[in-house]
C-alpha cells in the first residue's frame, strides 16, 4: 500500500475582496492621473495643432478632475462620465468630427492672433488619439499582486 500524507495548512479563499478592489481602483486612478501629468505614457501625445504646444489635456482641469472610481467586492472601475464630459471619448480614442459649417460671426485665437470670420464651410476636424484611460505594465503587475494577496489567506488571515 502506498500512503501519501500532506501536513501543513492549505490556503483558504477569501470571499470578501472589497478592500482589494478598493486598492486596485486606487492603482487604476493613479495610473490614469499619471498619464495626464506625463502628457501620455508610454509615448507622448501629439501636440495641439496648429499651436504646436504640448497636449496635456488638462488646460481647464475638467477632464482630469472627472476621473471617477467605483468598487465593490467583485470589481473595480476607473471611468469618466461622458454625460458630464462629452468630449472625453473622442480625446481618448481619436476620431473625426464632421463640422457642418456655419454662417454665424465667429471670433477665436489662431496662431497667437485673434481671427474674425463670418462663417465657415463644412469641414472635417481630425482629433488624434491621446489615450489616457489605460494602464501600464507595472500597474497590471501591481493589480495582480493585490489580487493574489487578497484571494489566498490562511486560517490566521495571513498570506500563505
Amino acid at each position: 500500500m502506498i500512503n501519501i500524507q500532506i501536513d501543513g495548512q492549505l490556503p483558504q479563499l477569501n470571499a470578501d475582496l472589497t478592500q482589494a478592489m478598493e486598492q486596485i481602483a486606487d492603482v487604476m486612478y493613479r495610473s490614469v492621473q499619471e498619464n495626464f501629468i506625463a502628457g501620455g505614457r508610454p509615448n507622448q501625445w501629439a501636440p495641439l495643432q496648429p499651436l504646436g504646444v504640448d497636449s496635456h489635456l488638462y488646460q481647464s482641469g475638467r477632464l482630469f478632475e472627472s476621473i471617477q472610481l467605483m468598487w465593490d467586492d467583485k470589481s473595480a472601475t476607473a471611468f469618466i462620465d461622458t454625460a458630464r464630459v462629452p468630449y472625453a471619448a473622442i480625446l481618448n480614442f481619436g476620431g473625426t468630427i464632421k463640422h457642418p459649417g456655419s454662417n454665424k460671426f465667429q471670433a477665436f485665437m489662431y496662431g497667437g492672433e485673434m481671427i474674425y470670420t463670418h462663417g465657415t464651410r463644412p469641414h472635417d476636424i481630425n482629433i488624434p488619439a491621446r489615450t489616457f484611460m489605460m494602464f501600464q505594465d507595472e500597474d497590471k503587475t501591481r493589480i495582480l499582486d493585490v489580487l493574489s494577496s487578497a484571494i489566498f489567506t490562511t486560517s490566521q488571515g495571513r498570506e500563505p
